[in-house]
């Protein structure tokens, strides 16, 4: 019974916690802290769809309970933030955060910040478990997740593989200060490029790992090997960024792949 709510819970955590939520929020966050908007709504938007993943009218403290320590989680995280210089305050535009000296840091604190949101997850789902025991999950989920099981962990894998683990791909990069220096010609609006090339790299990996078809993600390298050879053979900083950023996203796919495969 408590990994089905665990289950619910987790799902609702990442998709508040990363789909719902936007860089610029972030950084507004730890910009504005408790006087800025972000923090509260990002707040009650986990706090909300903890409550629909609970999907009982009694459960309407444990969200409840999420959402504050939620709140404060991520208040000290940035407080943390500008702390330990991962940011700082632009002194010539107070409304603006510019990158700190300590991004190496910046790893560690996104590391004990997720911990810690899952801790919490865990130990108040257990405690209103145990006041409710006769809580069930959804029909159509617990069918599905009993009929179904490698899809369900396939799906779960996927959510986790996508921009939770673009995120870490580039705290890891920040930390190892593996960058590289953007030009006027790389600014392309909105719409990021490698963002969506390591999405669909790390997704399609996953899914071989899965479907054991090792051979097809070593096609999928050779195949970005070969798009990426010019860069690649110049030497600059942008192949070793290029191929770190690869590399780490090939072993998360693997890591997330085996272990959806031998759970």
């Amino acid at each position: 019974m408590i990994n089905n709510l665990l289950f619910n819970l987790i799902i609702a955590h990442v998709l508040g916690d990363f789909y719902l939520q936007w860089g610029s929020s972030c950084k507004n966050k730890a910009l504005y802290s408790v006087k800025g908007k972000d923090l509260w709504l990002h707040s009650l938007a986990i706090g909300i769809l903890s409550w629909i993943a609970i999907w009982d009218l009694r459960g309407w403290w444990l969200a409840a309970c999420i959402m504050v320590l939620h709140f404060l989680i991520d208040w000290f995280k940035s407080y943390v933030q500008l702390k330990c210089n991962v940011f700082n305050i632009d002194k010539s535009n107070c409304s603006q955060l510019v990158d700190g000296d300590n991004k190496r840091h910046d790893l560690w604190i996104f590391v004990v910040d997720q911990i810690l949101h899952i801790a919490v997850i865990v130990v108040f789902a257990n405690i209103w478990l145990r006041i409710n025991n006769d809580w069930h999950q959804f029909g159509w989920l617990q069918e599905f997740t009993i009929s179904h099981p490698l899809r369900a962990k396939t799906i779960v894998a996927m959510l986790l593989a996508l921009k939770p683990a673009n995120i870490l791909v580039l705290l890891i990069l920040g930390a190892c200060k593996v960058t590289i220096t953007p030009s006027e010609n790389d600014d392309h609006g909105n719409f990021h490029s490698g963002e969506l090339i390591g999405w669909l790299e790390r997704g399609l990996m996953l899914l071989f790992v899965i479907m054991a078809q090792y051979e097809a993600i070593g096609f999928l390298i050779a195949a970005k090997s070969i798009l990426r050879f010019n860069e690649a053979s110049s030497g600059s900083e942008k192949s070793e960024y290029v191929l770190t950023g690869t590399l780490l996203s090939l072993t998360i796919a693997l890591c997330l792949g085996i272990s959806v495969v031998r759970m």
